[in-house]
């Protein structure tokens, strides 16, 4: 016996479908807005969930996220407030669930690095996250550079820190200088030069408004800090001994005056011949 097809269910197929589809498709959508909208410092979801949410719009949310975190941190800086582990943690976390959705996302891996490196002194998780980059931008002279950057100032590494600067070297783009910069910077070991020399670079790449402050109030210590260094040294060449105190520079005629901390905080000179800052270049409060 002929099989007879009933063509009048498929209507009924189709508008189940359709429902189902769009049940399916509000669920998301308040699942989608919860998310967005969820505090700041709540947990980061991972981008598993995230790009599910996400659909085809995962650079859109990468740089939502960017902005959303950006502009909490933004925020504490400006207040000036302390900065606490759990953020360097945020950071970290965050960051890495940006750059799943987008690993090409340059600004979010320079962001985190200033700020776990400088601000936290997470120094191994900023690597790991410029590492990811590394793999994606493949041909971008810039990570290779700040990793080594990162080994050499932070870690006290020459040898990885030269290793990373010379690959740098190495890559489309790369200025002339940064091979004879990996053999430079071994002699500046423990000094405030190479620091000056990088900030100086990051700022000529730095588009963000209020990143750009921020690094322009460091690069201005590190300066200072530099140049009352050299004085440390031209006082002790010239009377023979090492200055008790910065103040002796002012009394002896060397310099003018001790110049004011951007952060806040006073220039203090240590027995080990270094310039320091009691604010550590952290933003003190006001009172």
């Amino acid at each position: 016996m002929k099989k007879v097809f009933h063509y009048n269910i498929i209507p009924f197929f189709l508008i189940l479908s359709i429902g189902a589809y769009c049940f399916i498709q509000q669920n998301l959508a308040v699942k989608r807005e919860k998310y967005l909208n969820q505090s700041y410092m709540d947990y980061t979801l991972p981008s598993k969930v995230s790009g599910l949410v996400a659909f085809e719009f995962k650079g859109i949310l990468s740089d939502f996220l960017f902005l959303k975190v950006s502009t909490f941190l933004g925020d504490k800086f400006i207040k000036r407030e302390k900065l606490e582990s759990k953020h360097a943690d945020y950071i970290y976390n965050s960051v890495d669930v940006i750059t799943d959705l987008d690993p090409w996302f340059w600004d979010a891996y320079l962001f985190a690095d200033m700020l776990l490196t400088w601000d936290f002194k997470e120094i191994e998780k900023a690597n790991k996250l410029l590492l990811k980059a590394k793999e994606y931008r493949i041909n971008d002279f810039k990570v290779p550079y700040y990793i080594g950057f990162n080994y050499f100032y932070f870690l006290k590494d020459n040898k990885n820190g030269a290793k990373f600067l010379m690959e740098a070297s190495k890559l489309p783009s790369a200025p002339s200088y940064l091979a004879s910069l990996a053999a430079r910077l071994s002699i500046y070991d423990n000094q405030y030069r190479p620091a000056i020399l990088f900030l100086n670079d990051v700022l000529k790449a730095t588009q963000n408004p209020s990143l750009k402050k921020q690094y322009e109030k460091r690069l201005k210590t590190l300066v200072i800090m530099d140049r009352l260094e050299q004085k440390v040294k031209a006082f002790e060449n010239t009377f023979g001994v090492f200055p008790k105190n910065l103040k002796e520079l002012v009394d002896k005629g060397v310099i003018k005056f001790i110049p004011d901390d951007p952060y806040g905080g006073q220039f203090i000179l240590l027995k080990n011949k270094r310039v320091y800052t009691t604010s550590k270049m952290v933003p003190l409060k006001k009172k």
